[in-house]
Formats: structure tokens, C-alpha cells, sequence
């Protein structure tokens, strides 16, 4: 339990970073996942499921990507 007092803050401080960037300047399918997961753990399932969407619009063009966020949202819950 005390460990994830601890962690929530540092899980959060690194998701609202790589949120900031990838709204800005964009990233990989991998730095999506990324994000998506973060929230998932934080138990913030909507920021989970806008992060997704995000990540497909921004990762549209990449079939490979598309196939990787949908088993993500299919292995964390989050829709298909």
C-alpha cells in the first residue's frame, strides 16, 4: 500500500510530461502505449480511453500502430 503512495505521484508526474509532449510534438505508437498504461495504473480509465483516441487519430496512416493499440485496449479493458 505504502508503495503505491509513493509511486502514484511519480506515474503521475511522468504521464502528465509525456501527455504534454505527445499533444505538442507527437510520438510513437510506443510512447502511446505508454501514456494509455500510465493511466490505467493511475485508475483514470478516461484519460485511458481519450489517450487511445488520440493515439489513433495521431497514429491513423500506421496500419501496424492501429493493430497494437487495439490489442492494448482489449488487454487493459478499455475498448476495442
Amino acid at each position: 500500500q505504502d508503495d503505491d503512495v509513493q509511486q502514484d505521484p511519480m506515474i503521475r508526474g511522468m504521464a502528465d510530461r509525456l501527455a504534454t509532449r505527445l499533444a505538442t510534438s507527437g510520438g510513437g505508437a510506443e510512447e502511446w502505449q505508454r501514456l494509455i498504461r500510465a493511466y490505467t495504473v493511475l485508475h483514470e480509465t478516461d484519460k485511458a480511453k481519450d489517450a487511445l483516441a488520440s493515439a489513433r487519430k495521431a497514429l491513423s496512416g500506421d496500419a501496424q500502430a492501429g493493430q497494437q493499440l487495439d490489442a492494448l485496449a482489449r488487454e487493459l479493458g478499455i475498448g476495442g
